[in-house]
């Protein structure tokens, strides 16, 4: 070797062995200062539930898990790390505690989880949070003990990507400088770390060892002194540009773990309170409605490689590599933009719409689903996935006018307009034989995905979306000055809902088809579960009908838009409300009396919340509040069911038990609590591009009161009160002067209104006799509508700062029950209020219930109940008599009575 190369060989090794015996060092250790945990408001607690799921969420990653298990890691789109668990040793004692057998309490909040473990000799609270804007998640301990503790961290190292990306071997490396552990891969770009400044390595394998799947470990050891005034921090980070960004990354959470966490409670503080809030005389009302916002939020994602949308929804992957649908839908989040819209987070919109638009086809079609990794292979041409659904290119169409409805906004459609007709022009042409029904065959599933009712040829789920999309391209259009679009598109959605009316209703069994068919020549099969063979005579005599003519949850979506015709409404509602679609936890995909039903089946007898939102609203929209409130109520006692805070996708069709497979905190599901609660029990409408507010509310007959705060209308924030008093209701609105609008909302409309106009039509009992109305002490000019079981006080008026509307009547009548959660596992048991109208000395009501039970319910009436034939009332006010009715034993399942309640006057 020439002695100047052999000198600079020597001092590159020493070079090289100085900088190992640096990084070889370990670090002082760094724990992160005790400080207050803050709390931005919501806040549920409760001992912990073996198998219950939770999650800790932020915009780039996520912990999923199960009460009682080890935990997974995300950064998305990698999955970093599962089997995350922690033990505890104790100084002087032999055995090694488990945090699955010390977990004591979970207590979640919008900014973090906490999970508490307790022993004789220490309490140990893990607070987990996933900062909102930072690839990584924090742990903070706060360890109380009697005795040194010791803290065993394990988890296994994956380094998956979502599927359907592939797999990698992950390769697990100690770095002592760092205090943590780096997967790494050959190629060097993906990247995951996991640490703490007071860890110790115990489980690196020496590379002599063969490779072995067995848990990573590092231990914490910290003296007591230290702990008084400490929190360790575990941090777990992620990269899809290597090693460098994701250490990176690993220091900024750690360096900045007080201000990360602080941001979090400050984002959820502002929004709870600067979007709409509700008071009812509820408080699981109110509860869920903050929780479902809060639920919602958690869906937003910022994708490394794709940009920000709405996910679907989060389970755990376990040993796949699909983390519960917790990657990009369209259908999915243009559902949920018509909540976010609801309670005034438009921003949210806007990014949901503008990711879409980014992967719109060039036809126009609008993405089914998008992986997490579909940046990383050839997702929109190699597989089936992304264009699967016909129904994501309407509800795109519908939620852009929506929008415009709520925000005047014009700008914003102006700059997506091409996209737009192009979404219409799609669907349109779809219509291949000009009968004015949108098709499915050859385009994509509609709502139904498989199973005994797949496939169909034209969907009414997919008309009902259809006249929608075009009734919002026609007033999209007018507001862009195209009156021949909006003309045409106003004349397609009238054509449509007439042949809706020709094709799809049933006169012998007063209902709407589920859709048409076209005959099979080949028979399908019956997938395996209960009562099969029943199941596969149906589906063979389907395969030769023109019409699936199965009474089915989905005639809701035309309903909720008002398309269906009124009579014929009422007869269907009848079935939605039936305790044949209806159970305690939510409405069934199809009635249980199919010979297609199966409890267990994904579409052939499953309970969603979706469905469940569904009937609500088109029960409001049709006049009949008391199967709205009971599908309402079903949805918002699930929030604490599983995964605190947070409704899941999908549960058994007989059981109150959701589904192994089920996504246990489902976007959609937190929807549809928001939406039918806005919208369809309180009537709040904003119209006109922001410069209209309607409020049509049809409260139960025991609520006295609602409140709502921060209602966006346009540019405008308003709060309207209203209170019940003896012959009296009295609404109040008031304007918000100089409120702000959640952060990333500071956008205007096209319009800067002073007044607004403003439309109120409360429901009242049939027999109530409205005697006058007053507008702020003035005499005001009111009219009468029917709709269903109710009748509305119509009054239409300019508001300026605010307004005070009284409107005098003598009381009329009505029923009302109450809602308990059902016990897991349990049968639906609960009666049906279908419909409760009062007339002259009588009251009418239809009623379902178990047979062979009895049941009470009340009714406030200023008249003298009388008893009857399977029936008793007993007065227990002045105004109120409870109402206990039987149920002919005849049978179990649900039975139907009509009954004629005697009213007298007194």
């Amino acid at each position: 070797m020439p002695q100047f190369t052999a000198a600079l060989f020597l001092s590159l090794l020493f070079a090289l062995s100085a900088a190992h015996a640096r990084a070889g060092q370990a670090a002082p250790v760094q724990l992160v200062p005790k400080f207050p945990l803050a709390k931005s408001g919501l806040e549920l607690e409760r001992p912990t539930h073996p198998g219950a799921f939770l999650d800790v969420l932020g915009r780039k990653a996520a912990v999923f898990g199960y009460e009682h298990r080890p935990l997974e890691a995300w950064v998305y789109p990698l999955e970093v790390l599962e089997g995350f668990e922690l033990s505890f040793r104790l100084e002087g004692y032999p055995l090694e505690l488990s945090a699955a057998d010390t977990s004591a309490t979970i207590n979640v909040r919008p900014e973090a989880t906490t999970i508490t473990y307790t022993h004789a000799a220490f309490t140990v609270r893990q607070t987990i949070f996933a900062p909102l804007n930072e690839p990584g998640v924090l742990m903070l301990l706060d360890v109380d003990s009697v005795l040194p503790l010791t803290v065993a961290v394990r988890f296994r190292p994956r380094l998956k990507l979502m599927w359907p990306a592939g797999l990698m071997t992950g390769s697990l490396s100690w770095d002592e400088g760092e205090r943590a552990y780096f997967i790494t891969e050959e190629t060097g770009r993906f990247a995951g770390v996991v640490g703490s400044p007071a860890a110790r390595d115990v489980s690196v394998m020496p590379y002599q060892e063969e490779p072995r799947d067995v848990p990573a470990q590092f231990l914490i050891n910290v003296p007591p002194g230290e702990l008084k005034s400490n929190f360790i921090p575990v941090v777990i980070a992620g990269s899809v540009k290597g090693r460098g960004d994701a250490q990176a990354a690993y220091r900024r959470i750690l360096d900045s773990a007080r201000e990360l966490y602080e941001k979090n409670v400050e984002h959820y503080r502002r929004l709870s309170e600067e979007t709409t809030t509700v008071v009812t005389p509820d408080d699981r009302v109110n509860e869920a409605f903050a929780w479902a916002k809060v639920g919602i939020d958690k869906g937003l994602v910022e994708n490394p490689l794709l940009g920000t949308g709405l996910v679907a929804g989060f389970r755990t992957a376990g040993e796949s590599e699909r983390p519960g649908f917790a990657w990009f839908f369209g259908r999915d989040s243009m559902w949920t933009t018509l909540a976010l819209n609801s309670y005034g987070d438009f921003a949210t919109t806007r990014v949901a719409l503008d990711f879409l638009k980014k992967f719109q086809r060039a036809d126009g079609k609008i993405p089914h689903e998008i992986s997490q990794s579909a940046g990383l292979i050839p997702w929109f041409t190699d597989y089936p996935y992304p264009w699967a659904s016909a129904d994501a290119t309407p509800l795109y169409v519908i939620a852009h006018a929506d929008y415009l409805r709520a925000t005047g906004d014009l700008a914003f459609i102006r700059a997506n307009w091409d996209s737009i007709l192009k979404a219409y022009r799609f669907t349109a042409a779809t219509d291949t034989d000009s009968n004015g029904l949108i098709e499915n065959t050859g385009v994509g599933h509609g709502w139904v995905e498989g199973g005994a009712l797949y496939p169909p040829r034209e969907e009414i789920y997919m008309q009902g979306l259809w006249v929608e999309a075009l009734r919002g391209l026609a007033d999209m259009a007018e507001a862009l000055d195209d009156k021949r679009l909006a003309s045409e598109a106003r004349a397609a959605a009238e054509r449509t809902r007439e042949a809706v009316e020709k094709i799809y209703w049933l006169p012998r069994s007063g209902l709407y088809a589920f859709a048409t068919n076209l005959p099979r020549e080949s028979p399908r099969v019956a997938d395996p579960g209960p009562n099969r063979e029943r199941r596969q005579a149906r589906m063979s005599e389907l395969d030769k009908s023109k019409i699936i003519d199965e009474d089915t949850v989905l005639p809701a979506v035309p309903l909720w838009w008002h398309v269906l015709e009124d009579e014929r409404a009422q007869s269907e509602i009848d079935h939605l409300g039936s305790g044949h679609i209806a159970t305690d936890w939510g409405a069934r995909i199809i009635s249980d009396e199919s010979r297609l039903y199966d409890p267990l089946s994904y579409h052939n007898g499953s309970v969603w919340p979706l469905f469940t939102g569904w009937a609500s609203m088109c029960a409001y929209i049709y006049g009949r509040p008391h199967v709205g409130f009971q599908a309402l109520m079903s949805n918002v006692l699930l929030q604490r069911q599983g995964a605190l805070g947070y409704v899941t996708e999908l549960l058994s069709g007989d059981f109150d038990a959701p589904f192994g497979r089920s996504s246990h905190h489902q976007v959609w599901s937190e929807a549809m609590t928001v939406t039918p609660l806005l919208r369809g029990l309180l009537g709040v409408e904003v119209e006109g591009a922001g410069t209209a507010l309607s409020f049509a509310p049809q409260l139960p007959a025991d609520w006295r009161f609602v409140n709502l705060r921060n209602v966006a209308v346009g540019n405008s924030l308003l709060d309207i009160g209203l209170t019940r008093e003896p012959g009296r209701t009295i609404i109040n609105l008031r304007r918000r002067p100089g409120a702000k609008r959640q952060e990333g909302d500071a956008r205007t409309s096209d319009l800067t209104a002073k007044t607004t106009r403003v439309r109120l039509a409360p429901a009242l009992p049939l027999d109530a006799r409205v005697k006058g109305v007053k507008l702020n002490g003035r005499p005001a000019k009111f009219g009468l509508s029917r709709a269903g079981d109710v009748q509305r006080v119509e009054v239409a008026f300019d508001m300026g700062e605010g307004a005070e509307v009284v409107i005098f009547y003598e009381e009329g009548t009505d029923v009302y029950t109450t809602f308990e959660p059902p016990a897991p596992g349990a049968r639906t048991e609960s009666l049906r209020v279908l419909r409760s109208h009062a007339e002259p000395g009588a009251l009418r009501l239809l009623l379902e219930g178990r047979g062979g039970r009895s049941y009470t319910l009340q009714v406030k009436t200023p008249f003298n109940v009388g008893n009857g034939e399977g029936f008793d009332a007993t007065r227990i006010a002045d105004d109120e008599y409870r109402l206990t009715v039987s149920f002919p034993s005849s049978t179990d399942g649900y039975a139907r009575r009509e009954l004629g309640i005697p009213l007298k006057k007194r």
